[in-house]
């Protein structure tokens, strides 16, 4: 078979056309105009100190706490999938359980991450239209039991 008739070799060397707007993931586009223009002129100041010790982060985080009006700690990561892994993961222990919608980003497309890095914490899933849960949905999860032997609901997820 001639290289170019193999499909993975096409699928490798082929550029496939993006779609005009891609909501799958959120490495899928590149970075927009003026944050784009902001990290070059933070570039052209020089040098600073590293792993978020730098003036530029210290900004940043002190607009986010005045935006949310509360002193608290801020996190950067690289990815939602990171973010999410990391807020479960800092509500949760193993024995919990996180409520979402059987169609819910943390249960469709995070390959474990959440239950991962949360130590084993559940996904308990209901489902309801358009992706929504509703108020009964998420207290018949919370209530149907209360025993030892189930992993107790700690965290609602609402995308």
């Amino acid at each position: 078979m001639p290289l170019g008739d193999n499909p993975v070799t096409f699928l490798y060397t082929k550029r496939i056309k993006p779609l005009a707007q891609q909501f799958a993931s959120d490495n899928t586009a590149g970075v927009c105009p003026e944050a784009m223009e902001a990290f070059v002129r933070a570039n052209e100041t020089g040098h600073e100190v590293s792993y978020g010790e730098d003036s530029w982060t210290h900004q940043v985080c002190d607009r986010l706490r005045d935006l949310f009006e509360t002193d608290c700690e801020v996190f950067f990561v690289f990815n939602g999938t990171a973010a999410n892994a990391l807020v479960l993961a800092s509500l949760c222990r193993s024995y919990h359980s996180v409520i979402c919608h059987e169609k819910a980003h943390i249960e469709t497309d995070e390959c474990g991450a959440p239950e991962f890095f949360s130590g084993g914490a559940k996904l308990l899933t209901a489902s309801g239209a358009d992706g929504k849960l509703t108020p009964d949905a998420i207290e018949k999860l919370a209530t149907q039991r209360s025993d030892i032997h189930y992993p107790k609901p700690k965290a609602v997820s609402l995308t």
